[in-house]
């Protein structure tokens, strides 16, 4: 078996990954209490949405691997709806995996169940984003025979964090951080206004029609010599 595929040891791994860490977020996430009536009662403070924050950036890190394992096994000439579909069988079941964690989520969260759909939708987009760069940078690492994961995941934690960073410097500068995942997660939380969502999805749904374009300029030049 394939290790891209979805049901592979490689796969399942990942996806054991994800859950564990993501489960131990939720944990973390809820405030500690020595009986369940205390719960409301307990001086010790939490972070409800440490979970919410973890899932988004967690699920950008197992993106960013089934990119770079599918570059790894794909055909060279595997066409974009096949390589899209590839990707969404990975993502479509790690959130269903994920799904209990949601839905128990949404009592650390009150009314905020628009939210949590947002949410998911983001992480989905987002993802998708995530799994064709991986998987781009992998195939050119590959031609080039260097290993491509310092590069892989240094991409992302400059996408997480420099948008987060430049965002929280200035008050006029904080529509930036819904170019973040983790910057639009907490907005998102925080009940995010309809510009800062609109940047959110538009960063990467921009960036996927880019990187499907540019793939198909690169096989026409390839494939022409």
């Amino acid at each position: 078996m394939r290790s891209d595929t979805v049901f592979s040891t490689s796969s399942l791994q990942a996806y054991l990954t994800l859950v564990f860490l993501c489960g131990i977020a939720l944990a973390l996430s809820i405030q500690p209490a020595s009986r369940i009536a205390a719960l409301r009662a307990s001086n010790i403070s939490y972070l409800p949405g440490l979970f919410h924050l973890a899932f988004v950036f967690l699920f950008g890190l197992f993106a960013v691997n089934r990119g770079a394992v599918v570059a790894a096994n794909a055909s060279a000439r595997i066409s974009h709806l096949k390589l899209i579909l590839r990707f969404l069988e990975h993502i479509v079941y790690g959130l269903l995996l994920l799904l209990p964690y949601l839905l128990f989520s949404r009592a650390l969260l009150s009314d905020r169940i628009i939210g949590l759909f947002i949410l998911a939708s983001y992480t989905a987009v987002s993802s998708l984003f995530f799994c064709l760069v991986s998987y781009r940078l992998e195939l050119r690492g590959n031609r080039r025979k260097r290993n491509a994961f310092l590069l892989r995941y240094g991409f992302y934690g400059a996408f997480c964090l420099v948008p987060f960073g430049i965002g929280m410097s200035h008050r006029s500068l904080s529509l930036l951080l819904g170019a973040s995942p983790i910057g639009l997660a907490t907005r998102i939380i925080g009940e995010a206004s309809a510009i800062e969502l609109l940047i959110g999805f538009l960063v990467p749904i921009l960036g996927i029609l880019w990187l499907l374009t540019r793939r198909r300029r690169f096989d026409r030049r390839h494939y022409a010599v």
